[in-house]
């Protein structure tokens, strides 16, 4: 079993033999509690390369205090953690398989090693209000830490510090309790404290480590193509971050974020691909987010269908349809999107999609552009333009093409059509509204819109189908699933009609 909770806390710096500030009549604080000092001995976990680090992911084994164990620490900011304990093992030299299911993404799917060392001589005191409720929890901790190689020997000498932790009770309302802790600065600061300059232990202890996930590169020139990549692909970055590990733990009810972000990531590295050094972790990551913004966007159009297939056009027609034949496309609809779903967990757990990670962690944290990437970004969106204008205009001509009865190919051709005038009206965003010609900009992005109406419109009618020959076959009846197909059929002739149009402008 594991237990999480948000720890919202302040770490200051006290210089030895300093006494701790008086803390009476701060922030509703009318009483204190100190207790024995006790000893807590903890080891800290990362790969070779240290991505937990990076991650601002904390991995220690701890033991001594009230919540010995495992903890797994997510930082949110320099005061705001989310944190995550796991029960203390009998092996204290091989990390928890449930453990390392968690850490999949942020370490890579690479294995862990204790990294560092820390003993810590704690003394905890309890501030409470008028009420002798418990407000916060101040801890004076002296802190020894030793860095370790790979073999689990010191690597350095030990580094020694005082610090003081304080944390508010869980459940607080966060803005209260970051009130309450700016209360607290003006007591500090009165006998010598500030505001630690580095809130985490494991930071200071692992000082000193080479490691490539703690190299950084400068960012690209301003007003260059580079620039403006780099910055797209760092919000993208944080996006698949927030919203993989959500999926990851359950929570499906942002498929649609998931697939844009995806698309969005496929997008950049798709047209900018010359912006990126010319190497095999290049090329397979483009090729691992092309796959991803293909199962994501499939989950999202399950979604789509769950959302709207079992209703009809209008008021009129929702009459027509019976209870029976909603429930059996309810089903049927939800069943295709816990599908799509397992196939994008399926695809988050695979080596591809960590070699999209690590490409993404290279192209943010150590940017090594090409020289076609430092031109302006009109240079480099005239190559883009002339590259991508023949493609896709091919894909559209192939969405509406001669044998209309073949729905299968329909369908397949219309969904590689949607796709790639999507990802180039994403990749045109990139750069600027004055990179890009605006009419090409215009005729992409009603290609998108049309053909994303003609895709949705083709999946309805395969489902609607698919599952009116099942009714038929058991003998049921059919008429709802036609009353909901025909609106389908209105709308994939019409997108099909536009589609036409808009090939003859792209």
């Amino acid at each position: 079993m594991t237990d999480t909770h948000l720890e919202i806390e302040r770490t200051y710096d006290l210089p030895d033999g300093a006494d701790l500030p008086d803390l009476i009549g701060v922030g509703g604080i009318l009483r204190t509690e100190r207790a024995e000092p006790f000893a807590l001995d903890a080891t800290y976990w990362d790969t070779d390369r240290l991505d937990l680090v990076a991650a601002r992911v904390t991995v220690r084994r701890r033991t001594g205090g009230p919540d010995a164990g495992w903890h797994i620490k997510r930082a949110e900011s320099d005061t705001v953690r989310h944190e995550q304990h796991f029960p203390l093992t009998e092996r204290a030299d091989a990390v928890p398989d449930e453990l390392l299911a968690a850490l999949f993404t942020e370490r890579r799917g690479r294995g862990l090693r204790p990294v560092v060392h820390i003993a810590t001589t704690r003394a905890v005191t309890r501030l409470l209000d008028e009420d002798d409720d418990q407000v916060a929890e101040l801890a004076d901790d002296a802190v020894t830490a030793t860095r370790l190689d790979a073999s689990g020997a010191a690597a350095a000498e030990p580094r020694r510090w005082r610090e003081v932790e304080v944390e508010t009770v869980e459940g607080v309302d966060p803005q209260i309790a970051h009130a309450f802790l700016d209360a607290l600065d003006g007591r500090f600061a009165a006998v010598g404290a500030g505001p630690a300059a580095v809130s985490s232990k494991l930071a200071r202890g692992i000082a000193g480590a080479d490691a490539p996930r703690l190299r950084t590169a400068d960012k690209p020139a301003k007003k260059t193509a580079a620039r403006a990549v780099t910055k797209r692909l760092t919000r993208l970055r944080a996006s698949l971050h927030r919203r993989e590990a959500r999926l990851r733990s359950g929570d499906t009810t942002d498929l649609r974020g998931l697939a844009a972000t995806a698309l969005g990531i496929a997008a950049v590295l798709g047209a900018y691909r010359r912006a990126f050094a010319d190497t095999e972790l290049t090329g397979r990551a483009v090729s691992a987010a092309d796959e991803l913004a293909d199962v994501a966007a499939r989950s999202a159009s399950a979604e789509d269908l769950v959302d709207t297939l079992p209703r009809a056009a209008t008021p009129a027609q929702e009459q027509l349809v019976d209870a029976m034949t909603r429930e059996r496309i309810l089903a049927a609809t939800r069943e295709r999107r816990d599908v799509a779903v397992r196939d994008v967990v399926r695809f988050l757990t695979s080596p591809d999609f960590l070699d999209l990670l690590d490409a993404l962690d290279d192209a943010v944290e150590r940017p090594t552009p090409t020289a076609w990437a430092l031109q302006r970004p009109k240079t480099v969106a005239q190559d883009v333009a002339a590259e991508v204008k023949p493609t896709i205009r091919e894909l559209v001509r192939a969405s509406v093409g001669d044998d209309p009865t073949d729905e299968a190919a329909d369908r397949t051709a219309t969904e590689a059509a949607w796709l790639a005038t999507t990802k180039a009206r994403i990749a045109m965003d990139v750069l600027g509204d004055e990179a890009f010609a605006h009419a090409f900009v215009r005729r992409v992005t009603v290609a998108s819109e049309v053909l994303t109406e003609r895709t949705q419109a083709l999946h309805a009618l395969e489902e609607l189908r698919r599952l009116a020959g099942l009714a038929s076959r058991a003998g049921e009846d059919t008429f709802g699933y036609g009353v909901l197909a025909g609106d389908r059929v209105r709308r994939a002739e019409e997108s099909y009609d536009d589609a036409v149009h808009a090939l003859s402008r792209v």
